[in-house]
């Protein structure tokens, strides 16, 4: 199973940067492309990969299956896809499935997080020691002189009612499907225990602890999402079970996530607290 990258970006990225970046995504893919020797095209579209003004364009892969790695300059929105309020982002997502396509698809994530900056702000339901993200910072280091810093693990985007969605409703097999920004999925099935279940990932495998993974409501199932998001990102950290019926109870209030990180602080997880408040929105 491969990962889901996560964008929250300006709806018009500066032409300037984006000028740089398009550039630089043009060196990487086509060092990657004389790394392993294959011809470069899309899987539905034999033409050669796109780096223009407007947008960059490209697929790696022959399977039709895989998806064509796209960024404009200037955004279309997905349907759907509910859009920001005032001053906030624009979000999009990219799939990846442990393909060398994917190492380009990395690269040039990194390369627009870093010309864009705030513009263009990248995270991902990966880890930063895995294998893709570990090719791509080497491979835009070589090829550009930066990447081997870059970090995707950055919080997910939430407002103050919690984990943002970053699709509208999906059909599925038996009922409907609607992703999260932390990578996890919210299912409305016609016979299941709640109205809406969370799931963790795409295997369908639902967080051990029920009470944490489902309401009735929308609200209060993406609410329960959230809480189990801190649970289970921050599964070392001591003291959740105090906090967590304050947390299940207060849907949109975080005063029991900041007392939690006061108490983390008072006992010396100075480190620990300043991760989780990273999370919460301000």
């Amino acid at each position: 199973m491969g990962d889901t990258h996560f964008v929250k970006r300006n709806k018009r990225l500066p032409l300037g940067r984006f000028r740089l970046a398009v550039e630089d995504c043009r060196k990487v893919v086509e060092a990657q492309r004389e790394e392993h020797e294959r011809k470069h095209h899309r899987a539905d579209d034999p033409r050669s990969p796109y780096f223009g003004e407007d947008r960059v364009q490209f697929n790696l892969e022959l399977d039709p299956a895989n998806e064509t790695f796209l960024i404009e300059r200037l955004y279309t929105p997905v349907p759907d896809l509910p859009e920001p309020s005032y001053r906030e982002n624009w979000f999009k997502f990219h799939r990846t499935d442990d393909t060398t396509h994917d190492v380009a698809v990395c690269s040039c994530l990194i390369v627009f997080g870093h010309h864009c900056g705030k513009s263009y702000l990248v995270s991902s339901s990966g880890d930063d020691a895995d294998e893709n993200w570990a090719a791509a910072r080497d491979l835009c280091q070589r090829t550009l002189g930066f990447g081997a810093d870059f970090t995707a693990k950055v919080p997910p985007p939430m407002t103050v009612h919690g984990l943002t969605f970053t699709s509208g409703w999906m059909k599925i097999p038996g009922g409907f499907i609607r992703d999260f920004s932390n990578g996890w999925e919210l299912c409305k099935y016609a016979k299941a225990k709640f109205k809406y279940t969370v799931f963790a990932d795409h295997s369908g495998e639902v967080d051990p602890d029920p009470s944490l993974t489902g309401n009735n409501s929308i609200l209060g199932a993406r609410w329960r999402a959230t809480v189990a998001h801190f649970k289970c990102e921050f599964f070392t950290a001591p003291f959740f079970e105090e906090f967590q019926n304050a947390m299940l109870a207060t849907p949109g209030e975080w005063t029991p996530f900041l007392a939690w990180t006061d108490k983390l602080q008072d006992h010396g997880h100075e480190a620990l607290a300043s991760k989780i408040r990273a999370h919460i929105p301000r």
